[in-house]
């Protein structure tokens, strides 16, 4: 198979297990996702397969949208309800107050993103070394905050629901804590699904747990008759048909012009109705970064559904 799946993760499996059972109901083909979803996170992790791979960086920069519910009054070690209470403070925010702090974040924001996240340093996740006691230090960056707002306001247990839609390298528990503490109050996560990844939404998404319960062949089925072709993620992208000889050249690396009034970025060309190369044009010829090498009719018998 290559394309797309929508996975849906849900809370208490880590990104790194769904992506292995997928992988092995398909049969161990070349498998990437666009970006790990916390084990205390739920939400949309969607997976490229085979060819797709060769654009998960497209999709990586792609905006995501997540909701998510803080929890006012103490702060933990990592940031959501799986840390420790580290401190705590009996000023609490109001709904107006919630409302309103929104507006400040809309933007291009600073971040330093939490000890307790994936990022590697020096060779080694962060989180372990946080686990060992290890001190360490991450570098602040700049991320896009394009949309924010209060969903929802719990004034008996002081927590709140928000939406934010972001650019890619945005910790949402970093968010929270920054939030908590524009309002003189601490806050962590308590409630975080990811809404949306690009075209990909929750709504479309096949849920991990739908597909363990269903036998072998069944759920292989099920993701392949779920499955997105490799060019859904390119659907803001010119794309150019080529004929015979175009693709002919295109495959052997040989210089492909179309005839065209400007130079284009980013393009995509197609062949035969499938997905033949990705690049740019220059003076009318076509600079591939990537070629795909897809076979139509893939027979699927070899596949090990154990």
């Amino acid at each position: 198979m290559d394309g797309w799946l929508n996975i849906y993760k849900p809370r208490g499996i880590s990104s790194a297990r769904a992506v292995a059972i997928v992988k092995r109901i398909l049969g161990h083909p070349k498998t990437g996702h666009t970006g790990t979803l916390d084990l205390e996170a739920e939400g949309v992790l969607p997976l490229a397969i085979g060819e797709a791979t060769k654009l998960v960086k497209f999709l990586m920069d792609a905006k995501k949208t997540y909701i998510f519910n803080i929890k006012f009054g103490a702060q933990t070690d990592t940031g959501d309800s799986a840390g420790k209470i580290i401190a705590s403070t009996d000023i609490l925010p109001s709904k107006e107050d919630c409302k309103n702090i929104c507006e400040k974040f809309i933007g291009t924001i600073t971040q330093t993103p939490p000890i307790y996240s994936a990022l590697k340093v020096n060779g080694e996740r962060a989180y372990k070394l946080a686990r060992a006691n290890i001190s360490v230090e991450l570098t602040k960056r700049q991320i896009q905050i394009y949309k924010l707002r209060l969903l929802e306001f719990d004034n008996i247990n002081y927590t709140a629901k928000f939406e934010a839609e972001c650019s890619k390298g945005t910790y949402i528990r970093t968010l929270a804590e920054d939030i908590a503490l524009s309002l003189q109050s601490l806050g962590f996560v308590v409630e975080l699904r990811r809404e949306a990844v690009g075209i990909f939404k929750a709504s479309d998404a096949i849920n991990i747990e739908t597909i363990c319960a269903s036998s072998g062949e069944a759920s292989y089925k099920l993701l392949k008759d779920k499955s997105l072709k490799i060019e859904a993620v390119l659907d803001d992208i010119l794309v150019l048909n080529a004929t015979d000889e175009q693709a002919r050249k295109i495959r052997y690396g040989q210089k492909c012009f179309f005839e065209l009034k400007a130079d284009i970025d980013s393009v995509w060309i197609r062949h035969n109705g499938m997905i033949l190369a990705i690049g740019s044009i220059s003076d009318n010829c076509f600079n591939s970064s990537r070629v795909f090498n897809i076979i139509q009719n893939k027979e699927n018998s070899d596949v090990d559904y154990r």
